[in-house]
């Protein structure tokens, strides 16, 4: 059911009073054509309850721009979206093809700082989200309990010959009136020999729901600056501040609680009844970073559950959080992804989690 200005409407009413009820609720596949993003392959779908969403295709099966009643929740950077044809895998020149959206996965053998790891050279975040996805299927089907279900699949294979083949089965899903949606993926290693596994999911917020006065929503047990620039900060971790020059690139390493594995964490704008939320398994995902880039111009804030911290791989393993995958085998990990769409819904989120 949709309810458009206090009125609801079934699949019969959209057929009804609409030619085309995908202008309200349905999908739509398309290809950009200018500058660096000529050639980049989108499909967008909207659940009818005013949030819209992009799966970027040819950027492994991340979320691009999203927006709720027509206001923007994703950060969009400078660089607009990018084709994988411009992707520089040096040091940090992944930041040329950055363009922000609602997700960046980083993995699937390194995420996090451009570091060395032996005689290994890895690029920030590693390649995942410049590799094209392959068999991309879109669809519109009914669930057993009667919802349409909007559907987003595909996979992106990460493979180097003579060496590892690891491959990400994603599926994007959302339902019919719903202000949110779920991320299923599995990631699988086809090869016959075991692979470090690195995953980060790179949620990107932007304004409004990043301004001054924003705030961190979790139940974090523990909060460690990731350095020197993170720890001088005079705000407290959890709250954000108009766009700052010289502000810096602030990173902190959540250890978060859950119930049965379940955690969560939100960044909410109370002034405007406005926020994004997530839900994930730490079994999955035992690790959360939070980023904060208040700057001018680059003013985002970064939700980053994964399967470890982002001091790089070779850091990492040190810290025993590098993940093994035995050959010809998988992980699932699976992600919720909301809109609070009023201080009401904000504050009923802070009574199921209890939050402060």
């Amino acid at each position: 059911m949709i309810d458009l200005l206090g009125r609801s409407y079934d699949d019969e009413g959209l057929a009804a009073y609409f030619g085309d009820p995908s202008c309200v609720a349905g999908i739509r596949r398309f290809e950009l054509r200018e500058g660096r993003a000529r050639g980049v392959r989108l499909t967008e779908v909207r659940t009818g309850s005013g949030l819209v969403f992009e799966v970027n295709e040819s950027r492994g099966l991340d979320l691009g721009r999203m927006a709720f009643r027509g206001i923007p929740l994703s950060f969009c950077s400078c660089n607009g979206e990018v084709s994988p044809e411009f992707y520089e895998p040096v040091k940090d020149e992944w930041m040329r093809s950055f363009a922000g959206g609602m997700l960046v996965t980083g993995g699937l053998t390194h995420m996090g700082a451009a570091s060395r790891d032996g005689d290994e050279e890895l690029p920030l975040h590693g390649r995942i989200s410049n590799i094209p996805a392959y068999g991309v299927a879109a669809s519109r089907e009914t669930d057993a309990d009667g919802a349409t279900v909007y559907s987003v699949s595909g996979s992106v294979r990460e493979s180097k010959a003579l060496s590892g083949n690891m491959v990400l089965h994603r599926t994007v899903t959302a339902r019919q009136g719903e202000n949110r949606l779920f991320i299923e993926d599995r990631i699988e290693n086809q090869g016959f020999v075991e692979q470090e596994l690195m995953v980060l999911y790179h949620f990107n917020v932007g304004h409004p729901v990043v301004d001054e006065g924003s705030r961190l929503l979790s139940r974090s047990l523990s909060v460690t600056p990731r350095d020197g620039l993170a720890a001088m900060r005079p705000e407290r971790y959890d709250e954000y501040l108009a766009p700052s020059g010289g502000y810096g690139d602030v990173v902190y390493y959540h250890h978060l609680a859950d119930s049965e594995g379940v955690a969560t964490a939100a960044l909410v704008n109370e002034r405007i009844g406005l926020g994004v939320y997530l839900v994930f398994n730490t079994q999955e995902l035992g690790c959360f970073t939070q980023w904060k880039y208040l700057e001018p111009g680059n003013y985002a804030a970064g939700l980053e559950p994964g399967t470890a911290y982002v001091g790089g791989r070779a850091e990492e393993r040190a810290a025993g959080r590098v993940q093994v995958l035995p050959g010809r085998s998988s992980k699932y990990i699976g992600i919720e992804v909301g809109v609070l769409a009023s201080n009401a819904e904000i504050e009923d989120y802070r009574r199921l989690y209890g939050l402060n």
